[in-house]
């Protein structure tokens, strides 16, 4: 027995879902504006922190990072569950209350994850610094919300040859948008003398502004139409299903909306010939009928 036409279309559904592409990972290797970076160096946990006096206690904001790592930060020993950053988080931010006399001294009031590592590549937008990168790299990102407050990073590597800081600086957390600061040689473009023999070029992250991987406006494009593709699919499959289930519809009356669609071609020859008129500078009727009078 052969299986119904809505049931072809509905596995039709299923399968262009799964052949959807993904949006890529964040990579670390990459290129912007034709200038490359490769940033991996910089993976690996790191630390920051800043204090401020709230008499009679103290605050402080604990930064944790782990740029390149395809997991996040990992779980730490020795803290509580309700405590440690959520998991795949590329950045997370702690804020703690310190007060001697209490008896919780050391208190953590939030844990905020500022960037999670399976955020899309298109939150992650990259911009050189100075007409060549020379200057350096920000990396901006749209991160997730907490309690109600979307959630940005805002980091930026200084280029500096001589620098050898292990870790950011904490510059400022206001209102959501974490922002970060860090002078190190990992932040100079790369030349073709830096990459090992053979080894391919970094990713094209496409120009100033895109995200690291690279979905950029053809990306946007590409997703675009296969969401109106997704979206065509569903609907002749749910309304053939509706049609045949509701009425016992049979060929061509389980099309929904059958008569507009019918239609199409005639509408699509009318918009042709007016645009085409349009440009000829004159006017055009509806499917070839002539003006009376």
């Amino acid at each position: 027995m052969r299986p119904s036409l809505s049931a072809r279309l509905l596995s039709l559904t299923l399968v262009t879902l799964t052949a959807l592409p993904l949006v890529p990972a964040y990579q670390c290797a990459f290129t912007v504006s034709d200038i490359p970076y490769d940033i991996n160096p910089l993976s690996g946990v790191r630390e920051v922190s800043k204090e401020t006096p709230t008499p009679p206690t103290t605050s402080e904001a604990v930064v944790k990072m782990e740029l390149c790592g395809s997991e996040g930060l990992g779980k730490e020993d020795g803290v509580a569950d309700e405590d440690q950053c959520p998991p795949n988080t590329r950045v997370c931010l702690q804020l703690l209350n310190h007060k001697p006399s209490s008896s919780d001294p050391d208190r953590i009031t939030a844990v905020i994850p500022i960037w999670p590592a399976d955020a899309p590549d298109g939150d992650v937008f990259t911009t050189p610094m100075g007409k060549k990168g020379e200057e350096g790299l920000k990396i901006y990102v749209q991160g997730s919300e907490y309690a109600g407050v979307p959630q940005h990073l805002n980091l930026t590597l200084l280029c500096d040859r001589n620098a050898n800081a292990a870790n950011p600086t904490l510059v400022s957390y206001t209102s959501g948008l974490l922002s970060l600061e860090w002078a190190t040689p990992n932040a100079c473009p790369r030349s073709s003398d830096d990459l090992p023999p053979g080894s391919p070029p970094p990713e094209n992250g496409g120009t100033s502004g895109s995200g690291g991987g690279g979905l950029g406006f053809f990306g946007f494009l590409k997703f675009l139409f296969w969401l109106i593709v997704i979206g065509l699919i569903a609907y002749f499959a749910i309304g053939i299903f509706y049609n045949h289930q509701q009425y016992s519809a049979r060929g061509w009356d389980l099309i929904p909306h059958r008569d507009f669609w019918r239609e199409v071609p005639t509408l699509m020859s009318d918009l042709t010939n007016h645009l085409i008129a349009g440009f000829r500078g004159g006017s055009a009727g509806r499917g070839g009928y002539s003006s009376l009078g």
